[in-house]
C-alpha cells in the first residue's frame, strides 16, 4: 500500500505583478513547479496594492517555502518578489448519514 502525502493549498502573495502579461508568465512558472496540479490568478481587489496579486495554488504535494518559490521564479525573481506564502484551509467534506 502506497502511502499519499497530503495536498497542500496556498497562496503566494507577489509584488512587481501587476500587469497581466506578467501574471500569465508567473502563472506559467508555478504551474511548472513540482506537484502542482492547478494555478488561480486571483482578483486584484484581494490583494493589498495595486502591484500585488496573490496566486492560489492546488498542489499535490507539499507547501514550498517562499526561497524555493523565490528560485523557480530564476531571472523574474529581480522584479517579482515573494511577499508571502500561505496555506490556503482545506475544506472539511461533508459526512453522510
Amino acid at each position: 500500500m502506497a502511502i499519499q502525502a497530503p495536498a497542500a493549498d496556498y497562496k503566494v502573495l507577489v509584488e512587481g505583478s501587476g500587469c497581466r502579461t506578467r501574471q500569465l508568465a508567473l502563472e506559467k512558472v508555478f504551474e511548472r513547479m513540482p506537484g502542482v496540479r492547478d494555478v488561480t490568478i486571483l482578483p486584484r481587489a484581494e490583494a493589498p496594492e495595486d502591484n500585488h496579486r496573490y496566486f492560489l495554488i492546488r498542489s499535490t504535494g507539499s507547501m514550498p517555502s517562499r526561497e524555493q518559490i523565490s528560485k523557480a521564479l530564476k531571472r523574474r525573481a529581480k522584479y517579482c518578489h515573494i511577499i508571502s506564502v500561505t496555506p490556503e484551509p482545506q475544506p472539511v467534506p461533508e459526512r453522510r448519514r
